[in-house]
């Protein structure tokens, strides 16, 4: 009977296997361990290598810079929107029913005081006056006809008034028929600007439509509504500060009327207030009344110079513990040389003036 020697301990010729087994493991975790240990210095080394960037801000040396204070009014204002109108405005209008046959005059153009603007076709009216002067004349001759009679005593007393009658009754149809006739000629009522011409040539008019409107040149008003508060501050004769779209600065204007009754509708009192002689000035100009009131909100306002616009925003720069920090605001209305601020500053804030080139952290020194 064979037998099979069966291994001791499981050793077989050459080495155990399991011992051959934990050396390659312990290898293994070694020459990972090197490698990783080798690509992280290569890897902190590169980073070593490399510089951090420097920020703009913290480039040079600090910049000076002129500056400005973030300005609350002392008092409350209100503002009032306003209208520029013309002090003589003129809207001729047709009196008879008749075609336009001549428009001498077109928009813009200047008219001399009594120049014919508007001519309407006059033929039938030029027939009635002629019809009504024969009418006169038939009148006049039958009442002194039948006055000679009265003398004779072959008239009646009853004859001769009721041939007076028609002689009066005739010259007020000639008079009626020349008055028509005079309006078929519209004449400028002053020497200014034709404003609008809503009418052509060959349009039959009737009796109401404007035709034609002429303004004066050189004297301009604004016209509000204000309410039952402001109207009780304001009086004939008093200043009030007007801004007018295009001008830089606000105006003075002089109150020149004030309604004593308000509108049933609105509560509101109309006002109108002269404007003094200035170039720009146009019709229908927005305008806007600057009212001290008691219960108005203190507005903020800063230089015109500080502001610029990215994107559609506006922003400033506000200085801040030496550096200058971007602020984006919300703008109002400009007067004169500055800006109202609605929202993002505070009072008593300073703002970089012309900051071309500026960024969000870079070093200031103020220049006051």
């Amino acid at each position: 009977m064979t037998s099979v020697r069966q291994p001791s301990s499981g050793r077989v010729e050459g080495g155990s296997t399991p011992y051959r087994f934990a050396s390659r493991v312990r290898f293994l975790h070694w020459f990972g361990s090197v490698l990783a240990t080798a690509w992280l210095s290569l890897a902190l080394a590169a980073c070593g290598h490399q510089k951090p960037k420097a920020t703009p801000a913290a480039q040079g040396p600090a910049r000076s810079v002129t500056t400005a204070e973030v300005r609350r009014s002392a008092e409350g204002e209100a503002t009032v929107p306003a209208i520029v109108q013309a002090r003589q405005r003129a809207t001729l209008s047709a009196r008879i029913p008749a075609s336009v046959v001549e428009l001498p005059f077109r928009e813009g153009e200047r008219v001399e005081l009594g120049a014919v603007v508007v001519r309407l076709d006059d033929a039938a009216l030029r027939s009635a006056v002629s019809a009504a002067e024969a009418g006169v004349k038939a009148a006049e001759t039958d009442q002194a006809r039948i006055d000679a009679l009265f003398q004779q005593g072959a008239a009646t007393a009853r004859e001769a008034d009721e041939a007076t009658a028609r002689a009066a009754s005739s010259r007020a149809a000639l008079q009626a028929a020349r008055d028509s006739l005079a309006y078929a000629v519209l004449r400028a009522p002053f020497a200014g600007i034709v404003t609008s011409r809503p009418v052509n040539v060959g349009d039959v008019v009737s009796p109401g439509r404007p035709l034609i409107e002429v303004e004066g040149e050189g004297s301009y008003e604004v016209v509000a509504s204000l309410d039952a508060d402001l109207a009780g501050a304001t009086r004939v004769g008093g200043a009030l500060q007007v801004a007018v779209d295009g001008q830089p600065a606000p105006l003075t204007g002089t109150v020149r009327a004030l309604s004593p009754a308000g509108d049933p509708s609105t509560h509101r009192f109309e006002v109108r207030a002269d404007l003094p002689p200035k170039g720009g000035l146009r019709s229908g100009l927005f305008a806007r009344l600057l009212l001290p009131a008691a219960g108005g909100d203190a507005r903020l306002s800063v230089p015109k110079s500080a502001l610029f616009e990215r994107g559609g925003l506006n922003g400033v720069f506000v200085v801040s513990e030496g550096k200058a920090r971007l602020r984006w605001i919300a703008v109002g209305a400009s007067q004169g040389g500055d800006t109202e601020v609605r929202s993002g500053l505070e009072a008593g804030e300073r703002v970089v003036l012309n900051p071309q080139d500026l960024t969000d952290g870079a070093p200031v020194q103020e220049v006051r």
